[in-house]
């Protein structure tokens, strides 16, 4: 198998990130179940700020080290300057966490919590979403996807396994938590420098001038942009943290995380779609641009809507059986998040274009925009109504409204904008018959097996696994009349299926 090839990349990536996201799915269930609304929010809500907080550290380098590992091969210097950079970020934030900053502001920021679950929390996400990004980015520049995906699929099955004994063990407590998550990354670094041939990057002369003014040109419309999103993703966690208490957060957080299944396929190809989008780009050849980007946004727009298209109808079935009693009142929450992980899919797509394509001012403009309302359309829907700015006081499923309307907008502007930029022809219908096709069908297949299961069995699984056969029949009818809705032709979706089952069989 050519390690070039992008269906084969994309392939593996898929199959492994199913298998993982599998894996994370019941590591939440665990985590929610074992910990209860209350605790699992305060859990949601420290790592989640620590995300937000993350955009304000790098200030967008994370993207420019990446576009510029993909655009050509970058020597052992490079890398070890943008790791000073990460340590630089990594005691900045202990200092002002630990020793600079004053009681209340911690009190404040961070909604009562412990000092040491803040730090504990901070350095957990600071290894899983920076260090280990670092990582991952290596690999992916250089094409060695299925070493990257290999490694997050065994970080995946360490993690459920202790996530598993410390509940068994009664040990359940956010402390260990955090500790664990920072242990397993700390070894998976130490095995990814010798699997990803860290130490053996290609020598090649460096100009530090001339590689800090392509950071300096590249971050420098990010910079804003970095400080903005840090806004708008804390504002969220916070506004929710503070007017709807843990058990509010616990509730949005839970359907965040199945929303995950629907973005399986976004994560699995995002990293290739960088990589040879970047590639294209700066070759100056256009047309591979555009039919990379077509096929690509397409095909991840339908995947998210035939995930979706089938839960959303089984929301309430989902959270009984899962989570149980304690999260009942994150139905709705389940099935409103589950449209927005389909645009998520989208909005990844385009946020790539533009890191990829070095379109960073545009990038700044449309995203302040966009972040700015989010956080007053935030407050809105957060405040309790007899504040001094009254609002609606929906909690948790005020977020995810938010969420879905905000994406679907924000997802389409910046789609036309990136084909008037690049004078491609932009188009929106798809989106509509794939949301809508995909929702009507699961309902339909959602209703015929509840009137026709019942007479002959009353398990639950049975119910299901009739809907899901008669969902992909409708499905796979709709696609294969229309397969241009997922972006492909019909050879072409013949032609993959083919590539899926002869990769499964082969294996890594």
């Amino acid at each position: 198998m050519s390690k070039s090839s992008i269906k084969s990349r994309f392939t593996i990536s898929l199959l492994v990130n199913i298998l993982k996201g599998f894996l994370s799915f019941v590591t939440v269930l665990v985590l929610a179940r074992g910990l209860g609304p209350a605790l699992y929010g305060n859990f949601a809500f420290l790592l989640g700020s620590f995300v937000a907080f993350k955009s304000l550290l790098s200030l967008g380098t994370s993207h420019a080290f990446y576009t510029f590992m993909c655009q050509k091969p970058r020597g052992g210097k490079f890398l070890a300057v943008y790791g000073g950079w990460q340590l630089i970020q990594f005691f900045l934030m202990i200092l002002f966490v630990g020793v600079l900053a004053p009681d209340e502001w911690i009190k404040n920021i961070w909604v009562d919590q412990k000092i040491e679950l803040i730090l504990l929390s901070f350095i957990a996400v600071f290894m899983q979403q920076q260090a280990w990004q670092v990582m991952v980015h290596i690999g992916e520049s250089t094409r060695l996807t299925n070493r990257v995906q290999f490694m997050n699929l065994v970080i995946a099955i360490i993690h459920l396994l202790i996530v598993f004994g410390l509940w068994f063990s009664d040990l359940l407590e956010l402390k260990f938590l955090f500790s664990i998550i920072i242990c397993e990354y700390i070894f998976a670094l130490v095995v990814a420098l010798r699997l990803l041939k860290v130490f053996a990057l290609p020598v090649e002369p460096f100009n530090g001038k001339k590689i800090f003014n392509e950071y300096v040109i590249y971050c420098s419309p990010l910079i804003i942009y970095s400080l903005l999103g840090f806004a708008h993703e804390f504002a969220d966690r916070w506004l929710l943290q503070y007017f709807g208490g843990s058990e509010e957060q616990g509730l949005y957080e839970v359907s965040y995380r199945f929303c995950t299944v629907s973005l399986l396929a976004a994560t699995s190809i995002m990293n290739i779609f960088w990589k040879e989008f970047a590639e294209a780009k700066e070759n100056g050849s256009l047309e591979r641009m555009r039919t990379i980007y077509t096929k690509f946004s397409r095909f991840l727009f339908a995947f998210g809507a035939i995930i979706s298209g089938f839960l959303i109808p089984w929301s309430n079935e989902i959270i009984r059986l899962f989570l149980g009693k304690p999260y009942i009142n994150g139905v709705p929450v389940l099935a409103i998040m589950l449209v927005f992980s389909i645009y998520a899919a989208a909005g990844q797509v385009n946020n790539t274009v533009m890191y990829a394509a070095n379109r960073t001012k545009e990038q700044l403009f449309i995203g302040a925009v966009f972040m700015t309302v989010s956080i007053l359309v935030s407050y809105f829907l957060q405040a309790p109504q007899n504040a001094m700015v009254p609002g609606l006081e929906l909690g948790a499923i005020g977020m995810a409204i938010k969420r879905v309307l905000l994406a679907l907008i924000s997802v389409n502007i910046i789609t036309w904008w990136i084909g008037r930029s690049y004078s491609w022809k932009f188009s929106w219908i798809y989106q509509f018959v794939n949301l809508a096709g995909t929702l009507f069908l699961g309902w339909v297949a959602q209703k015929v097996a509840v009137a026709l299961i019942p007479p002959v069995s009353t398990s639950l699984f049975f119910s299901v696994g009739a809907a899901l056969f008669i969902y992909i029949i409708m499905v796979g009818y709709m696609f294969w009349s229309f397969p241009g809705l997922a972006g492909l032709s019909r050879g072409e979706f013949l032609q993959y299926l083919k590539t899926l089952f002869k990769d499964a069989r082969a294996g890594f």
